[in-house]
Parts: C-alpha cells; sequence; structure tokens
C-alpha cells in the first residue's frame, strides 16, 4: 500500500524532546519569551494559576467554571484551527494570525471558546509574545496535555497579528463533502490530511447543544445547573486517543457529527468516508499511528501562516538560562549583582553539586566568584510529560565595587559525585550583564491616580545611568495597544523624556527620573514590561523588558 503524504509525515515525525545540540545565544528577543512560555509551564516567579493548569488533565477547570461538557483543552485545539482555516496557501494569506479575534460574530465561529481563549492569553501578550503564537502554544499545551504527553507538537515563533478580521470560509457541519475538500485544500491539505486533521481535532470535546441545537437535541436544564447539553465525539473525551477512529470504524460511535440525528451536518461521516475509509481505518487500528499522524497534521496546522511571515527554527529549551537579573547601584559606592540560574536538573545531578557564577567587570576582569543556593521550591517544568526538561533554579548574589562594574558572567557546575567542573559560556561569549543604564527598583513606584474622574495607571520611574554625559537623551518606554478598544492592536511605544535628578556620590552613576500616565480606561491599560534607553551622539544603551512586577504597587 503506497504511503500517503500524511503517512510519511507521521513515520518521519519526532514526538519527544531531546537535548539540543546547539543552544541558542541567550538573549535573544524573538525566542527568550517564547521559550519560557513553552518549558517554564509551572515556576515559582509568574505567581499561581499558571497557563497550563487550565488544561490539566484535559479540560481543566472549564466543568466547574463554565458549565458541564466544557472542556478548555478542546477548546484551544478548536480555536487554533478556526484561526489557521481560512487560510489560502496558494495566496499566501492567512493563517494562523490571531485573525480570529476580529471574526467571533461569525456563524462559523458560534460559541464561547473563542473570547474564552483569548480572555486566557490576553495576559501574556506582548510584543514578545504575539497573540498568534500565543494561541499556537495554546493548541500544543492542549494536545500536550490531553495526551498525557504522548502528542508533543515542536513549536516555531515568529507569527504575526492579523490588524483585522479575514475572510470567511471556517468549514462548517451542513456543508457537502465537495465543498469540505475544496477548503481543506485551500488550507494546504489533501483527502487524506483532511481526513487526518478531523479525527485528530475531533478526538477530545464535543458538539454543544446550547451553540448547535440543530445537531445536538437542547432541553433546559431542571437542575438549575449550568449544562451545553455536550454529546462527546467519543466515550473517552478527556484523553487525546484513537478512540474517536476505532468506534467509528467499528459503527458503535456516539459522535454527533457522524452518526447524530440530523443527517444534513454529518460532516464527519462525509469526511471520514471520502478515501473509501482507508485513513480512518488505519488511525483506528494503530494508537500509534493515531498519535504520530495527530503530531505532524497539529504542526503543519500551527505552521500554516502568511507567506511574508518566516517563522524561527524549533525552539528548544535552553540547558542554562538567567532569570531575573538584576543591578543596583548601592550607597556605598558599590554594586549589587543577583538573579537567577535557570538549570536543566540532568545537569545537577548528584548530591553536593556546586554551581558558581563567575563575575567579569567592565573590562573583562574575574571578580570575586559568587555561589548559586537552592531551596525548596524552586523548580519548574511543564504540567505533563514528555514536553521538556525539569529545572532548578540557583539563587546568586554579589556586591562588587561601582568603578569595577560587571559586564558579563559564566556559570561553574561542579558535579558533586566526581568533581568534574564544567564552564558554561554561553557560546563562548558568557551571558551579558550590563550596569550602562539601570532601573532602580527601590526608588520607582506604580500607582492608580484619578485623572478627569478616570482611574489611570502611573509609572514612577527611577533609573542609573553610568558616565550620563554620554547621552543627550534618557528615556522611559511603556509599549501599549494602539487601539484599547480592539481586542489586540499593533504597538506602539509611549516615550517619557527622564529627568536628571543628581549623581550618586563616589561612582559615575547618576539618577534619572520619568513619571508615565495610561490614558484611556484603566481596565484597557496593558502593564506590558518596559524599557530604559540612554541615547548619545556616538553609543546607545538600553536595559529591555523590565517587569511591572518588579515595581512596588503603593
Amino acid at each position: 500500500m503506497a504511503w500517503t503524504r500524511a503517512v510519511a509525515y507521521a513515520v518521519l515525525s519526532s514526538q519527544f524532546w531531546l537535548p539540543t545540540k546547539a543552544d541558542y545565544i541567550w538573549p535573544n528577543a524573538q525566542i527568550d519569551e517564547l521559550e519560557r512560555e513553552v518549558f517554564e509551564q509551572e515556576n515559582p516567579f509568574d505567581g499561581p494559576g499558571s497557563t497550563v493548569s487550565f488544561v490539566d488533565g484535559c479540560s481543566g477547570p472549564a466543568e466547574r467554571a463554565l458549565g458541564i461538557g466544557r472542556s478548555f483543552g478542546a477548546e484551544w485545539i478548536r480555536n487554533a484551527y478556526h484561526d489557521m482555516a481560512t487560510a489560502d496557501v496558494s495566496a499566501g494569506t492567512g493563517g494562523l494570525d490571531a485573525s480570529i479575534v476580529f471574526e467571533m460574530d461569525r456563524s462559523e465561529n458560534v460559541g464561547d471558546a473563542f473570547r474564552e481563549t483569548l480572555g486566557i492569553f490576553q495576559g501574556s501578550h506582548n510584543t514578545r509574545a504575539s497573540m498568534a503564537d500565543l494561541f499556537a502554544i495554546g493548541a500544543v499545551m492542549a494536545v500536550g496535555a490531553c495526551s498525557n504527553g504522548k502528542v508533543i507538537v515542536p513549536f516555531r515563533g515568529g507569527r504575526v497579528d492579523a490588524a483585522g478580521p479575514g475572510p470567511s470560509g471556517v468549514p462548517e457541519p451542513q456543508q457537502d463533502l465537495p465543498t469540505h475538500t475544496l477548503s481543506f485544500a485551500k488550507q494546504g491539505f489533501d483527502t487524506s490530511e483532511m481526513i487526518a486533521l478531523v479525527a485528530c481535532g475531533h478526538s477530545v470535546g464535543g458538539v454543544h447543544g446550547v451553540d448547535f441545537p440543530e445537531i445536538v437535541p437542547n432541553p433546559v436544564p431542571t437542575n438549575g445547573a449550568t449544562n451545553d447539553n455536550t454529546v462527546t465525539f467519543d466515550t473517552t473525551t478527556d484523553n487525546f486517543d484513537n478512540l474517536v477512529a476505532k468506534e467509528f470504524v467499528a459503527n458503535v460511535s456516539q459522535n454527533p457529527l457522524a452518526f447524530g440525528q440530523n443527517e444534513t451536518t454529518r460532516s464527519d461521516f462525509r469526511i471520514f468516508n471520502a478515501d473509501g475509509g482507508d485513513m480512518i481505518s488505519q488511525m483506528a487500528s494503530s494508537n500509534d499511528f493515531f498519535l504520530n499522524t495527530c503530531t505532524t497534521m497539529f504542526e503543519r496546522m500551527i505552521n500554516t501562516v502568511p507567506r511574508d511571515v518566516k517563522l524561527t527554527d524549533v525552539i528548544k529549551p535552553l540547558k542554562i538560562k538567567p532569570r531575573k537579573l538584576s543591578v543596583t547601584v548601592n550607597d556605598d559606592q558599590s554594586l549589587s549583582v543577583s538573579g537567577f540560574i535557570r538549570i536543566v536538573d540532568d545537569l545537577i545531578g548528584a548530591n553536593g553539586t556546586q554551581v558558581l557564577i563567575h563575575l567579569a567587570s567592565r573590562s573583562g576582569e574575574a571578580l570575586p566568584v559568587a555561589t548559586g543556593t537552592t531551596s525548596q521550591g524552586l523548580t519548574a517544568g511543564c504540567g505533563y510529560p514528555n514536553c521538556g526538561p525539569s529545572y532548578t533554579y540557583f539563587r546568586f548574589s554579589s556586591t562588587i565595587p561601582a568603578d569595577q562594574g560587571v559586564s558579563s558572567f559564566t556559570v561553574e557546575i561542579i558535579d558533586g559525585s566526581t568533581g568534574k567542573a564544567t564552564i558554561y559560556n554561553n557560546g563562548g561569549g558568557g551571558f551579558p550583564v550590563s550596569d550602562a543604564i539601570l532601573p532602580m527598583f527601590s526608588f520607582s513606584s506604580q500607582s492608580s491616580i484619578t485623572i478627569n474622574g478616570s482611574d489611570q495607571l502611573q509609572l514612577n520611574m527611577t533609573a542609573a545611568v553610568l558616565n550620563a554625559e554620554m547621552y543627550a537623551n534618557v528615556s522611559l518606554i511603556v509599549p501599549q495597544p494602539s487601539n484599547k478598544s480592539a481586542p489586540i492592536s499593533p504597538w506602539i511605544q509611549e516615550i517619557v523624556h527622564m529627568e536628571p535628578l543628581s549623581k550618586i556620590s563616589g561612582t559615575n552613576f547618576t539618577l534619572y527620573r520619568g513619571i508615565w500616565q495610561s490614558s484611556g480606561p484603566l481596565t484597557a491599560v496593558s502593564s506590558h514590561p518596559f524599557d530604559l534607553v540612554a541615547q548619545g551622539a556616538t553609543k546607545t544603551v538600553s536595559s529591555l523588558f523590565n517587569s511591572w512586577d518588579d515595581v512596588e504597587f503603593i
């Protein structure tokens, strides 16, 4: 039997995380935030209620929060497909571009899934994580959690958010097979791939009577409970497996889109039989084949993007990655350097392993070595198996002379059992840490203020600038959505000129102060990571992507 394109892709597709041979160089503005979203799903810094917790056990807290029959896992997969489904690969337009956020009022996008998915990911949306990338990550997390780590979809970043709605054209249950075949072909999928993608997408979840009463009866609940009157696609709705195919082939399926009361809306029946039942039978005969095929189909689904969008390579987790680095100027002519080093547990090994941070001055000279320490709770990883490595964070701090400063560091790990020492130098240049312009969080604050009867957010920011005479302008830059009434919109930079305050005694640092105030309703304000930039005739220095979490709210 000749292999279809989908089968060949499935056999060649890799399921599980493997250590990368060549880590990317940190920092990388295009990758860092996405790498954190994908591989630090549960960590001690981002607070309770991690994103992946919404798909814990596949459904997550959906039934408890939204009603019987609801599943965040199924909704995130549906959201990604509906966003992608209006692609025209021949024209190079559409695909996974978050245009779905502008298309929720269409009959082809009925239901609350899209609005709820947007609400969950909106807090993670920033200039380094597009909503389109977050929707793709949501699909990756959903199939990973629903399959208990049996389906790990490789993730690439770089998707670009649409500025408005795209064309209509998401397949609908009442359409005939020729219409569906043409629609999937427009998306880039042949008949066998159409069958596979539909079967994969319908391994979890079901049809909600509240949204599709013409497919599933929707009686009014009599017990007062919130009930969407959902009929699931198979009998293992929270387990991503091939039961949707097995039960169809065995003619015992409860799938309302295959054997429902309304013959017109039996779209799965027509699609699964489009090739005479060959692909769906293969998927029914082997769960491994089903899972491998779905890995490939979902990867292709989330990688369907407009032609002018160039995705990154598959993002792999760094073995060593700095977290929450901080440099502060003290009043005793010293600098405090601190932070956390995220280390893959495979590198830590036996008890007694030492982690040493070798700091280098501005001129590259060695500074006193800092020791990394860890404690209970300083761990991170994924919310389901096989997604990636587990990590331990090592905290370090050091006080160095302000006149020597700091420029970079390397990390040394000494194995507790063998004594073998390994230096990690971030590709050769060390991990950069600059003291050219520094947020002084202890002198900064954020607050809610009232302007003309409207609550606004205010950021009072103090920065320390080294050799300030070199720079004509020091700025506080706060990215904000250009249209605060839209679900998403292009980012604009709101720039505040910072004024010099005074020089810090005994050092070459000068303090600057800037105050940013939001515009528009407080509920529409994005507390997006902010930048500090000093510009001179021959040199520009910056401190980028600083977190509001480090600024005290008063």
